[in-house]
C-alpha cells in the first residue's frame, strides 16, 4: 500500500539489500543511510565546497543519502511519474535550480524563505524514483545550516499516513500554485525557536 503523495515502489526493483522483503525493514535501512548523510552535513556547519548547491552536488547528494540501500539513487529518473518533471526535462529543470539558488541567494535575504522555496522546486522536479520528499527536506536543511539559521526538524510521520503528512502534500500543492504561505508556515513551526 502506498501513502498519499509517496512514490510507488516497483517491487522493490535496484534494492541492494537483499534481506529486506518489507516496508517497514526498507524504512530502517534508508533512515541508516540517510543518518550518514546528516551527521555529514547537519551535524557542523558544512562549507561551500562540501555542498556546493550545483548540478552534481544535488545528485551525489541523493546517492549519500540512498546509494547504499538503491543501486539507481543519485541517478535521474528514466521513468515517468505522476508527480515531478518529464524525464527529458530533469537534468535542464535541476539545472535551472541550482541557477535560481546561488542567482537569489544575494536579493532574497530571508534565509528561511529561501529555504523553503529550494524544498518547494525540489520536489517539484522530483528528480529520482524515490526519496524525493527527504532529499529536498535534506536540500533545505542543509541550506539553513550552510548560513548557520536554527534547521527544520521535520516529524518522522511526515513520511506515512498521518495528519502531518496530509499537511504537508497541501502545503506542496498550494506551492505549485504560486501560495508559499502554508509551506513556510510549516517550515516556521517546525523549526526550534531560541528560548529568551
Amino acid at each position: 500500500m502506498t501513502a498519499d503523495g509517496e512514490t510507488p515502489l516497483a517491487d522493490f526493483d535496484g534494492l541492494r539489500k537483499r534481506h529486506v522483503r518489507t516496508r517497514a525493514q526498507l524504512a530502517i535501512v534508508e533512515a541508516e543511510n540517510v543518518r550518514h548523510a546528516v551527521i555529514r552535513y547537519l551535524v557542523a556547519q558544512p562549507s561551500r565546497r562540501i555542498a556546493p548547491f550545483d548540478f552534481g552536488w544535488m545528485l551525489r547528494l541523493h546517492a549519500e543519502m540512498f546509494g547504499e540501500v538503491w543501486s539507481w539513487a543519485g541517478r535521474i529518473r528514466s521513468i515517468h511519474l505522476s508527480i515531478g518533471s518529464d524525464p527529458g526535462h530533469i537534468a535542464e529543470h535541476l539545472a535551472q535550480l541550482c541557477d535560481d539558488i546561488h542567482g537569489r541567494e544575494p536579493y532574497l535575504p530571508d534565509l528561511l524563505e529561501q529555504a523553503v522555496l529550494i524544498h518547494h522546486r525540489a520536489v517539484q522536479i522530483h528528480p529520482f524514483r524515490n526519496g524525493n520528499g527527504r532529499w529536498a527536506r535534506m536540500l533545505s536543511n542543509i541550506w539553513l545550516r550552510v548560513h548557520q539559521q536554527p534547521l527544520v526538524e521535520w516529524p518522522a510521520t511526515i513520511g506515512g499516513e498521518s495528519p502531518i503528512r496530509a499537511e504537508y502534500l497541501a502545503s506542496l500543492r498550494a506551492a505549485d500554485s504560486h501560495d508559499l504561505k502554508a509551506l513556510l508556515a510549516l517550515h516556521l513551526r517546525h523549526q526550534p525557536r531560541d528560548k529568551p
